[in-house]
This record gives structure tokens, C-alpha cells and sequence, in this order.
């Protein structure tokens, strides 16, 4: 039985450097069509891309994939609370979930991509995200999730124009969420901002005895990745080369 769900955005984070999907080579391997793999245009494993005129039926986007460009983003950062003051555990990140039948994290793949977090109607979407890679940052012992997001130029060019520009550099994800467990004593609540527990009765942003009191996100389902009109970075491992090792 599915749980009842809390949607909750992320904060601000830069993308990698976006690239023309029609400079990827696209190939057919166990009959299924394939971006090779190409490191000189910002990935480095094969992409399957079978499932893509499926999904412009729902987004209405287009189906060819030459019609898109591809931004590498790195959206979540493991056991990192942001200014919301929630956090995704590495053990939250890596749950085979039984309902999403994947890992967490993966739960982005075929999800939309948008603008500005406006993401309550499909048709409404910019794109799609094609991809997602785990990638450990050694510098400050955490884990990245990096997406491939795509963008269709047929549907906003001025928006495809300006990320290729590197006008707009901000990217923020969509995540639905069933519980919120105090990062204190593993208390959790459907609810966000809960009180049930003495330290979140005290406040998220409180320390006691030198442990910050945020809160975990538990049961999470990555529903979207939205390009920002804003890009300034909040968190400060959100953007490093290190940090885009697709």
C-alpha cells in the first residue's frame, strides 16, 4: 500500500557544461537505440534511450533525440542537510525500493525535467532525464547524485539557448517524501517540521551536545529536475569537476 506523500524542492546547484545531443553518436545494440558512450561530450557510459518516443507521447516533447541538449547536474548530496534543513542518507540513496522497482536514486530516470519547480502538469515539461550516476567526492567524504537531464529545443528554444549559453546554470530537484525521521534520535513523522520528538520540538537548526538537529528523508520518489532562473549555488559542494565524473 502506497504512503501518503510530502513533496519537497531542493536547493540551488550548477550544472555541468551542456552539449547537442546531435553531436552524440546514436547507435542500436540488442535492438535497443543507444548514445554511446563519449567523454569528450560530458559522459563517459552508454545511455539507453529506447524508452524516449514512449515518454514524448506523455511530456509532449519530441521523440528525436537530436533535438535535445544534455546537462549534467549534480542534484542531491548524501547525509548534507540543505537550507531546508533536510538530508538524503547514502542508505536512503541506495534503498531498492519495491514500489519504484529500482534503487532510490534512479527513481530520476524518465522523470520530467522543467523550469522554476512548475511541474504539476506533464505536458508542461522542458524534457526528460535520461540518466543518473552515484559518484563519491573523496575531497569531503559524500556522495553526489549525478543527472543527465535533456532539453528540448523544439518545445523552448530560448530556454535551450540560454543553458547553452550558460545564461542559466541553477537546477533544483522535485521529491516527493513519505516520513521525516529526526537526525537525533530516528523519530519520524509523516509530517515535516514535526514536534512528536524533543529535539524537533526544539526546532530544526538547533545543536545539542555538538549534533545539528535536521531531518531525513525517508520513502523518497525523485519526481523532477528543474533548470532555475537563478544560479546561485547554496550548497558548497554542489560544483566541482571532481563532482562530474559521469
Amino acid at each position: 500500500m502506497f504512503e501518503p506523500q510530502t513533496l519537497i524542492l531542493g536547493e540551488a546547484c550548477l550544472s555541468g557544461i551542456a552539449f547537442e545531443a546531435n553531436k552524440c553518436e546514436k547507435v542500436i545494440r540488442n535492438n535497443k537505440s543507444i548514445i554511446a558512450a563519449s567523454k569528450n561530450v560530458g559522459f563517459g557510459k552508454d545511455i539507453d534511450i529506447s524508452w524516449l518516443p514512449a515518454a514524448s507521447d506523455t511530456y509532449h516533447i519530441s521523440s528525436d533525440i537530436r533535438d535535445f541538449i544534455l546537462v549534467p547536474v549534480p542534484l542531491v548530496t548524501s547525509d548534507v542537510p540543505n537550507r531546508n534543513l533536510q538530508a538524503f542518507s547514502l542508505d536512503e540513496l541506495s534503498y531498492f525500493d519495491p514500489f519504484l522497482g529500482t534503487l532510490t536514486f534512479k527513481s530520476f530516470i524518465g522523470k520530467p525535467t522543467f523550469v522554476d519547480h512548475i511541474n504539476s502538469n506533464p505536458v508542461e515539461a522542458k524534457g526528460v532525464n535520461l540518466d543518473v550516476s552515484m559518484v563519491y567526492i573523496k575531497k569531503y567524504d559524500i556522495w553526489k547524485v549525478n543527472v543527465l537531464g535533456a532539453f528540448d529545443r523544439t518545445k523552448d528554444r530560448d530556454l535551450c539557448l540560454s543553458i547553452l549559453n550558460r545564461d542559466r546554470r541553477g537546477y533544483s530537484m522535485g521529491s516527493m517524501v513519505s516520513e521525516f525521521e529526526c537526525s537525533i534520535c530516528s523519530n519520524r513523522s509523516k509530517k515535516q517540521n514535526s514536534t512528536d520528538c524533543e529535539h524537533m520540538a526544539l526546532g530544526k537548526g538547533t545543536v545539542i551536545d555538538g549534533k545539528l538537529v535536521y531531518e531525513l528523508c525517508r520513502g523518497v520518489n525523485f519526481i523532477e529536475n528543474s533548470n532555475l532562473s537563478g544560479n546561485d549555488p547554496a550548497d558548497v559542494t554542489a560544483w566541482g569537476d571532481d563532482a562530474m565524473l559521469y
